[in-house]
């Protein structure tokens, strides 16, 4: 059949249902010449690609060269850049841990001269280390090995400022180098010698980082000298403390104490009177008092235990002050198991005295204060709530079983920030931590909502399906729907009773 072409309106027969064009007209359509550049457009389009042309034939001479060398696939340039920042690294940390108190003197004893010098060898190596090795990203490498060369020269002026705040420090620490209390009970000066302080002299000297102290304390016996030495290794927060016999008492090394070294005078006064202070020394001596260390109990056992007794508060406050963990303990757990109805506010503000002590080392008498604290603290107690929820997530962070009194007066105090501890506990044991969870009400819906989104823990999805079904509203119903299509037939029957029962709502 022919048809009539739209171009030329000649007659052709089409090889194809839909044509309209005829071959002729088709074939001068695709043979049209395009039309010429002339050479002013030549010119410019040549100029316009020129810079791009040519680096790309800088690009691939190099990437020839690399790929016949071999260079393209050695590690040699990494290792150099490693090397390199390794020489840096090494030379700030000898210039970071310079310091006349640290031990490390080799530096801080030095001149100016002497330090740049040694700066300058470790950077210049790593200087040039860095610059030679990459081939690709040269302004990069070339611009950290200026750095490195910049930083290296000001290494010196670095350490000098740190050295001169340091020797500030230490000037005005110096000022009140040598205190005596009283010199009726020590009218020679001090106690002891040199040669009895040799075994405290024989220790690292202190730094920023931790301190040593040495204190002498005089007339005790060995029950008291342990409790003594205790009590100083946990308020000083030290690694370890000795005693060592000296002249009537016990001089007591601390070691590698937290911090700079201070001035601890005001902490040893609740064992005595302080007769003598260096604190630049670290050396302290003490005139023991029992009485005024509580280590001596004024009141007898059925005072302590009885709280019809008039001087029941007065006497458990009293052992609250000792310095015995033990007698702290029981204390705490009487005042907290009688919950008085007298002089609360003086035994809610010793709980806070006590408690800003460092317990860490006796987790069984933290406990005991921290439930003390529950009972007597006031209405948005904030010196209260910020004890407990140290305590909180002391305990949690350590996997430790904490205490329902304390956890639901968290609770009911600062609700919001317990929502995520407490949906962590229930996550792993819904039935022990059910009722804490309901406590929190609808603070928790979201969250469980999102958890139930993400877990693929057949038994974390039931309990949460159980839990909205029992507590949820209306706004849990699009994720709790999906479930209804889950391949386990109890998550569908779940998913479907908490759908019905929210929908109710």
């Amino acid at each position: 059949m022919e048809i009539e072409c739209s171009k030329c309106q000649r007659k052709f027969v089409p090889t194809k249902s839909d044509s309209t064009v005829c071959p002729d007209c088709l074939r001068q359509e695709f043979t049209a010449i395009a039309p010429r550049l002339d050479a002013q457009e030549h010119a410019k389009l040549v100029a316009e690609y020129s810079q791009s042309m040519k680096r790309q034939s800088i690009r691939a001479a190099s990437m020839g060269g690399m790929y016949a060398s071999g260079q393209a696939f050695s590690m040699a340039g990494t290792l150099r850049l490693l090397l390199g920042l390794s020489f840096f690294l090494i030379c700030g940390f000898f210039f970071l841990i310079s310091d006349d108190e640290a031990g490390v003197t080799f530096l801080a004893n030095g001149d100016m001269a002497s330090q740049r010098m040694f700066a300058m060898i470790f950077c210049v190596v790593s200087a040039v280390l860095v610059a030679t090795s990459a081939i690709r990203f040269k302004k990069i490498m070339y611009f950290l090995a200026v750095l490195i060369l910049a930083t290296g020269w000001f290494m010196p002026d670095m350490l000098k400022a740190a050295l001169n705040e340091k020797a500030k420090a230490r000037a005005a620490s110096e000022k009140q180098e040598v205190v005596v209390q009283n010199t009726e009970l020590s009218p020679g000066g001090p106690v002891l010698t040199d040669a009895d302080l040799q075994v405290f002299y024989t220790l690292k000297v202190s730094s920023n980082r931790v301190a040593h102290y040495a204190i002498f304390i005089d007339n005790q016996d060995s029950r008291t000298r342990s409790i003594v030495r205790d009590a100083l290794n946990r308020l000083l927060q030290a690694e370890y403390t000795r005693a060592h016999t000296r002249a009537n008492g016990a001089l007591y090394v601390c070691t590698n104490v937290p911090g700079m070294r201070r001035n601890i005078s005001e902490l040893l006064r609740r064992f005595g009177t302080v007769t003598y202070a260096a604190p630049s020394k670290g050396v302290y001596e003490v005139r023991f008092d029992a009485d005024h260390a509580n280590m001596v109990s004024q009141y007898s056992p059925d005072v302590l235990a009885s709280p019809m007794n008039a001087s029941y508060v007065a006497a458990n406050l009293s052992e609250l002050r000792c310095l015995d963990p033990l007698r702290v303990r029981m204390a705490a757990r009487s005042l907290a198991n009688s919950n008085v109805k007298v002089l609360r506010g003086e035994i809610r503000d010793a709980l806070v005295e006590v408690l800003n002590d460092p317990w860490t080392t006796e987790p069984d008498t933290y406990s005991a204060l921290i439930d003390a604290m529950v009972v007597y603290s006031n209405k948005k107690d904030e010196a209260a709530m910020q004890h407990c929820y140290k305590y909180f997530e002391g305990r949690r962070s350590l996997k430790r079983e904490v205490s329902s009194n304390v956890t639901r007066y968290l609770i009911m105090e600062m609700p919001d920030k317990m929502v995520s501890p407490i949906i962590e506990y229930w996550c792993e044991n819904p039935i022990a931590w059910n009722e804490m969870l309901n406590l929190l009400g609808l603070r928790v819906q979201r969250p469980l909502v999102d958890r139930l989104g993400r877990t693929n823990n057949i038994r974390l999805i039931g309990s949460i399906l159980k839990f909205l079904e029992e507590k949820g509203t209306r706004d849990a119903l699009p994720a709790v729907e999906p479930f209804l299509e889950y391949p386990d037939s109890i998550i569908r029957h779940s998913a479907r009773t908490a759908c019905d029962a929210l929908k109710s709502r």
